[in-house]
């Protein structure tokens, strides 16, 4: 019997694979196997063959990170998510601005020799991540560097922005003609889903990797900082962010203080590396906000729940009221995310004023 290590990675966890996730898991052990043959032989995959790359899409809570993690636990090499890999590459290339192989040179520094990249969250809002992400691209297809990815958006949705839409299109074809694109859309958001205690959700391969704050109300936690400990945070480029408490790994941000001011993505990223320990207090609802502060606010969802650092929140209402936009109004691409991953972690409830819950 040929091994099928996804599929017997869900059966040892209890899960049951949903029809998507099923032929996804198939897909990818075939590509585990190829790799597995080429490397023992010391060759590359041939094109068109099973050592082609897979992108995973479709909606939040599916499946699809799950799918990957148990697919690089077996294949090895880098495994990055979009925030950390842009940043990475942008800051390798940019220290190499000038020379004429600056794009191969930043890969080896990134990926050395690796034949099989994992690429988590794929999606494209910025018209230069496009531009150089094609780049990049190419230069891994030279390679003959297996790309798995996965994203909310098929190819085609990525900068869905129509003024900049354009931009995006060579990165598309390239991503269409070199990967197997498989949609992950189940019916079920298994992050909605919360286990009975002792069984597995059935197809729940979405299983937090945050830890589940079981008490969503806390009153061992500190006291809400004084005007004295405020204190500004260094950012890049010599700026630098308000927050009302930063000390010993922990920080804690008013919303509006972090969330309407001007801190991008890298930021983010940037802040999470020093911290280990978060709190956002008095979320303004997201009808009362400028899109931009509710897509800060989804980044940093992003950048903590992809380095498994805790949060804590406090917010007016329930979250599910809190962060919905009204009808007609603009809203981040990625905000559904954001939602599902918060529901990950309890009941979508937040800490009433003046105190904080575990999210």
């Amino acid at each position: 019997m040929h091994p099928t290590p996804v599929r017997d990675a869900a059966r040892t966890a209890g899960y049951v694979l949903d029809d998507a996730q099923r032929v996804a898991a198939e897909r990818l052990e075939a590509l585990l196997a190829a790799t597995e043959h080429a490397r023992a032989r010391d060759i590359l995959p041939r094109d068109g063959g099973t050592g082609r790359g897979v992108y995973l899409w479709g909606p939040v809570g599916r499946g699809k990170t799950w799918l990957l993690d148990r697919f690089h636990e077996q294949s090895g090499g880098p495994r990055f998510h979009f925030h950390e890999f842009y940043r990475a590459l942008h800051a390798e290339v940019w220290a190499r601005t000038g020379t004429p192989d600056a794009m191969d040179r930043a890969l080896d520094a990134l990926l050395g020799d690796a034949r099989v990249l994992c690429f988590d969250e794929l999606h494209l809002h910025d018209a230069g991540d496009a531009m150089l992400l094609s780049r990049a691209l190419r230069t891994l297809l030279g390679r003959r560097v297996t790309l798995v990815a996965t994203s909310n958006y098929p190819p085609q949705g990525l900068l869905p922005d129509p003024l900049f839409h354009e931009l995006a299109e060579p990165l598309i074809a390239l991503l269409e003609s070199s990967l197997d694109v498989l949609e992950v859309a189940g019916p079920v958001d298994y992050r909605t889903l919360r286990p009975v205690h002792g069984t597995a959700v059935p197809g729940a391969p979405s299983a937090p990797r945050w830890r589940d704050g079981a008490a969503l109300v806390r009153t061992d936690l500190p006291d809400r900082p004084a005007p004295h400990e405020a204190t500004d945070v260094p950012l890049s480029g010599g700026r630098s962010v308000r927050a009302l408490r930063a000390a010993d790994g922990a920080v804690w941000f008013d919303f509006a203080g972090l969330c309407a001011a001007p801190v991008s993505a890298l930021d983010m990223l940037s802040l999470a590396e020093r911290f280990d320990r978060w709190v956002l207090s008095d979320v303004v609802p997201f009808a009362d906000c400028h899109v931009n502060t509710q897509q800060r606010f989804v980044s940093l969802v992003d950048v903590l729940h992809d380095r498994d650092l805790p949060l804590v929140l406090t917010a007016p209402g329930p979250l599910d009221e809190v962060l919905s936009v009204p009808p007609g109004r603009p809203a981040p691409p990625d905000l559904a995310r954001a939602v599902s991953r918060l529901h990950q972690l309890g009941s979508g409830r937040p800490a009433p004023a003046g105190r904080t819950g575990r999210r």
